[in-house]
């Protein structure tokens, strides 16, 4: 909502519109009975604060604080008239407890939500409405130190449908939260575990982005070795960790793997993050395929196209100033192992400009070319016209290089232009190219390199 306020008359008359639409909703009939059914009487409260916001945009009026909080607290006071409605009737409709402690939650009222609730739950155990009030039933609970009361709510989400995967998160945290706060860790370890459950199947869903999910996964692992910590098993929560850099590395995702190095460090300074890679991490999906608008230098190919080779899939950008300095590295890498399968791509995408000058598509390919050779890269370019490869892959930083291995699962994910990284890097492709070559599987990648 983008609205400033005109002047003192429009703030006045929006106000009294305000007032005089809750008055209208709340006794339609002037001093009649609400007799309205309970779910119009929701869905009214619920709807409010949207609708009064839209008839503030349509009048072109700017946002305003004050404003906004008279509006939410009006939506409250209807919720809670409606509500009084509803417990004031002498018998509710099948379901219709569901919408009272909908319009309790509206209002706040968390002793009434969870009670309206728990009696909805008792002859309504499935549905959506049954999901979402077990969702209300964790909120409040955790809230009131009703631990049981949550853990059997979120239990019962878990056996039924609809499930969504982002809500149940939500709840499982919720309760880990409040166990940490009570110090009770072995139920917090639990807890932590089903976070960790339910962001793996986020992760296998693929309906999510990649930041999301690498969110859902770092937090859930986060707060299971925190747990682990508390109860003085240090080792199993560095264990944790290292699981999930490698989960990092088999998605793939460049951020999931910051993140997690981050929390290794602040678990044990003493470890090399760098290492732990020599094994292979099989995939359990195939990688993402690259989206390329442009070649330079190199024929049209897939990711799948290259089973049997190895690649290094670096991503950099001309601007960028660290990803210069790998260059040499590349250079060498790339004249002293194509022979044994290595290849190259060097991954940028187009940015409308360079040199401190705007560029048209045109223009930008040429000079993408230009640099090219006067860089002296002898491998191949390929131009993204969209950040969609950054998403699939978790760059959130360049340069960021990943080596693919034979089999088609990456192996390392290298991060900056540290003497550290690249020698790590250099020791994990003589790693993966020393590996065994299906014969066949080559042949058929260098044919289609050609």
């Amino acid at each position: 909502m983008k609205l400033p306020f005109r002047n003192f008359q429009l703030i006045a008359l929006l106000l009294l519109l305000s007032v005089g639409a809750v008055a209208q909703s709340h006794n339609k009939n002037g001093s009649a009975p609400e007799k309205r059914a309970a779910k119009v009487l929701f869905e009214e409260a619920n709807e409010y604060v949207n609708q009064k916001f839209a008839e503030f945009n349509k009048l072109k009026v700017a946002y305003d604080q004050k404003l906004e909080a008279k509006t939410k607290q009006e939506q409250k006071d209807l919720a809670a008239k409606f509500a009084a409605v509803l417990a004031s009737r002498k018998k509710l409709a099948d379901g219709d407890l569901y919408y009272l402690g909908m319009l309790y939650h509206i209002e706040g009222n968390a002793d009434a939500a969870l009670d309206a609730m728990g009696r909805f739950l008792k002859t309504n155990s499935v549905g959506e409405n049954a999901q979402l009030a077990r969702a209300v039933v964790v909120l409040y609970a955790t809230r009131g130190d009703l631990i049981p009361q949550a853990e059997a709510a979120v239990a019962n989400y878990a056996k039924n449908e609809p499930q969504n995967l982002t809500e149940w998160f939500g709840m499982e945290t919720l309760i880990t939260e409040a166990l940490r706060k009570a110090k009770a860790y072995e139920g917090m370890s639990k807890h932590a575990q089903e976070m960790l459950k339910v962001a793996k199947l986020v992760a296998a869903s693929k309906t999510y982005n990649t930041f999301r999910r690498d969110d859902l996964l770092y937090k859930a692992t986060s707060l299971s070795a925190e747990a682990d910590v508390l109860l003085n098993k240090r080792q199993s929560a560095i264990a944790a960790i290292e699981e999930l850099r490698k989960t990092a590395v088999s998605l793939p995702s460049g951020n999931l793997l910051r993140l997690a190095n981050i929390r290794l460090a602040g678990l044990d300074k003493s470890i090399d993050p760098r290492a732990g890679f020599t094994a292979e991490v099989t995939a359990a999906t195939p990688l993402p395929e690259i989206v390329v608008a442009q070649w330079i230098d190199q024929s049209p190919v897939k990711l799948s196209d290259l089973r049997g080779q190895v690649v290094l899939l670096d991503f950099w950008a001309p601007w960028c100033g660290p990803c210069r300095r790998i260059f040499p590295k590349l250079q060498l890498w790339h004249e002293s192992y194509k022979d044994q399968g290595l290849v190259v791509l060097g991954l940028t995408n187009y940015f409308g400009h360079a040199e401190g000058r705007k560029l048209t598509r045109p223009e930008e390919l040429a000079y993408l070319k230009t640099f090219k050779k006067q860089n002296r890269l002898p491998y191949g370019f390929a131009v993204a016209d969209s950040s969609v490869n950054d998403m699939n892959y978790g760059v959130f930083s360049i340069p960021m290089s990943f080596l693919i291995d034979r089999r088609g699962n990456v192996r390392y994910i290298a991060m900056g232009a540290t003497e550290a990284e690249n020698a790590a890097l250099g020791k994990m492709l003589e790693t993966v190219l020393a590996e065994p070559v299906d014969a066949a599987e080559a042949q058929q990648a260098t044919e289609r390199m050609n």
